[in-house]
């Protein structure tokens, strides 16, 4: 066994006076406290830490020691943040910190420390310092003031450093904890405060990182800041995230509105794809209202005025740039991934980075929608059009293979992008309402929709058609918050309400893209003649609006459901008085019976009234989580389409 206890005491790491880091370490980790007093340990601590931060390049062993030291004391303090301790142990352990950061000034070594030459030393130390503060925060609602001053030094140098990524690294760490709400729960006054003296530094470093130079944006020279790049877009998201979720604004918190250019520059400039990549992200998260949805403890609080303004800005800056040719020069990589990733190494042909695809459209998307919404465009003399954005979006997807098969729907460029990623594909779906509705009111016409991937009905078929027309899919969207799918499900059916001959139209068209081949097997496909008074009938029907239960809103459940029973016998009568008119419909009957599951009109039908059927059983039995009523009022109301191709 002697090998195993050469292997024991190599393991074993000691400083100069013998003390076991690592055996103390397994300790903490058991909840107990070492035989050695807490003016040792903390002495023992302080001399470690001393010995480092005065030494430029201290040596391979001595950096091993550092290390674990750094990470011990990280690890007690955070343990006492965590209140995981047992009684004695936390009474020894509080004490240790107290010695450390009172007597022995342990702050200020480890404030030096920040500039070590070894990375991972730095990045230590600001782990050391960033628990610290939270914790004290936490107990006393301060901050300490030393600290604050290196950040705002080091920020007003902007030297590419292990000192500067350490220090951005602490503060987004300290601001990130007071949003989890790790520190109590006066989060805005904690803000406040913590950011208060750091505003012209953090926007001087925001200048030197991201220079919007608009003239000649491919002269400047090659960055050498990836890394310190990435921790500051870090830092300016939960920068956003304070601002949303407690109104905490302050002038850095507006630069990445007010100077959103520089970050679309990011696209083009000399620096690594992950960096790109990382800017279009915070772009994404910053339009779309998003920053610290992930760990933020508060939910977004309601647009102020001053937000509103400002992503205007933002939105104007994203327009203004693809109008200038901004999307021809966004790199897109192929099989861009990170471990992993998206790429399917089974697929053939070559992939794209959906990352990039999916925050370059909603960047975009997002942008048009603040747009006309805005008092500037809500005037009937705007002459502002989204098509023409569109058109270049769409040459854009075109460029990067999103649509791989020439004969493919230009609409199913949502599902393409979208497929992995369900919240952005609501997102995308709910916002292209908006845009086809505002551009159909200024031009009075929805033609050309699709060639703009635009129609809001191709969306929703083949959404639904992906999902195989599983009204189950459905119903977990509905379910669940982690997207906006009630929102858009609103939306849509609104739409559908209205626009009856139009979904007709898509049905249609999607059906003559993808069904060249459908049509040669007779087995799925009624006679011409059925299939001719099926489109009639069912879009007359649509079009005249007869049949159609009218939206009340109602006291209680009880009175909803009584009207749709009404609405119900109602429907069953007309439909019935419908099919003796005319010989044709009867036919459409016999025949289309045997068909109405393979016709994408009756498919989406189908999958809706399974839906309403579904909710409708949960709500009663009191299992849905929130009152579905204007829900299943709209999914009523399409009810008599159904009975008019069913």
């Amino acid at each position: 066994m002697w090998f195993m206890e050469d292997f024991v005491s190599e393991c074993l790491i000691m400083d100069a006076s013998g003390l076991d880091f690592q055996g103390i370490f397994w300790l903490l980790r058991a909840g107990s406290a070492p035989s050695l007093s807490s003016e040792e340990l903390a002495g023992r601590i302080s001399s470690c830490v001393s010995q480092t931060a005065n030494t430029p390049a201290p040596s391979v062993t001595h950096t091993d020691v550092m290390c674990l030291c750094l990470t011990l004391t990280e690890s007690i303090i955070s343990r006492l943040t965590a209140q995981s301790l047992p009684q004695d142990a936390t009474i020894f352990y509080e004490d240790v910190t107290r010695r450390l950061f009172g007597e022995m000034n342990l702050m200020a070594k480890l404030v030096t420390l920040l500039s070590c030459q070894d990375q991972l030393v730095s990045h230590l130390s600001a782990k050391c310092i960033s628990v610290y503060i939270i914790n004290d925060i936490r107990i006393t609602g301060g901050s300490s003031w030393m600290w604050r001053h290196t950040c705002a030094e080091v920020f007003q140098k902007s030297a590419a450093s292990s000192e500067l990524d350490s220090c951005v690294w602490s503060l987004t760490a300290v601001i990130k904890a007071v949003l989890r709400g790790d520190t109590g729960q006066n989060q805005r006054d904690v803000l406040t405060k913590l950011l208060s003296g750091l505003d012209s530094s953090i926007a001087y470093l925001f200048t030197n990182l991201l220079t919007p130079d608009t003239q000649e944006p491919h002269k400047r020279e090659p960055l050498k800041l990836s890394k310190t790049m990435c921790e500051f877009f870090d830092l300016l998201e939960v920068l956003s995230a304070a601002r949303l979720r407690f109104g905490v604004c302050s002038s850095v918190q507006r630069v990445v509105f007010v100077e959103s250019r520089a970050l679309l520059h990011v696209a083009r400039a000399e620096v690594e794809y992950f960096v790109k990549k990382r800017a279009l992200l915070l772009l994404k998260r910053s339009l779309l209202r998003r920053a610290g949805e992930d760990w933020a403890s508060a939910e977004a609080q309601c647009e102020d005025h001053g937000l509103t303004e400002d992503a205007l800005i933002m939105a104007d800056g994203v327009l203004q740039e693809v109008t200038a040719g901004w999307l021809k020069e966004v790199p897109v990589k192929a099989q861009a991934s990170f471990f992993g990733g998206n790429c399917d190494v089974s697929l053939g042909e070559t992939q794209k980075d959906d990352v990039i695809l999916r925050a370059v459209s909603l960047i975009l998307l997002k942008s048009l929608e603040i747009n006309i919404q805005s008092p500037r465009c809500k005037g009937s003399q705007s002459d502002f059009e989204v098509c023409g954005y569109l058109t270049e979006f769409m040459s854009f997807l075109q460029r990067h293979g999103t649509l791989m098969s020439p004969d493919a729907h230009s609409c199913s460029w949502v599902s393409a992008v979208f497929a992995e990623q369900d919240d952005d594909m609501m997102e995308s779906a709910k916002t292209l309402i908006g845009l086809y509705l505002y551009q159909k009111s200024s031009s009075s016409s929805d033609s050309g929709v699709c060639v703009w991937g635009c129609n809001p009905h191709c969306h929703f078929i083949l959404l639904l058609r992906s999902l195989s027309f599983d009204h189950s899919v459905l119903l977990d969207f509905l379910i669940s918050s982690e997207t906006c799918f009630l929102e858009y499900c609103v939306r849509y059916l609104k739409l559908l309400r209205e626009e009856r001959t139009a979904f007709c139209r898509s049905c249609r068209h999607i059906e003559d893209c993808d069904g060249a081949g459908r049509g040669t097997d007779p087995s799925v496909q009624a006679p011409s003649a059925v299939s001719e008074t099926l489109d009639v009938a069912s879009c007359t029907r649509w079009s005249t609006g007869t049949d159609v239960p009218r939206l009340v809103d109602y006291g209680s459940s009880d009175e909803s459901e009584e009207a749709e029973e009404h609405a119900s016998d109602r429907n069953s009568g007309n439909t019935a008085a419908d099919c003796s008119r005319t010989q044709s419909v009867m036919e459409l009957e016999q025949v289309q019976t045997g068909h109405a599951s393979d016709c994408l009109l009756g498919k989406v039908f189908v999958c809706l009234m399974d839906l309403r059927t579904a909710v409708k059983r949960l709500h009663n039995r009191g299992l849905f989580p929130y009152n579905p009523t204007s829900l299943l009022k709209l999914l009523s109301s399409i009810e008599p389409r159904r009975n008019a191709v069913s």
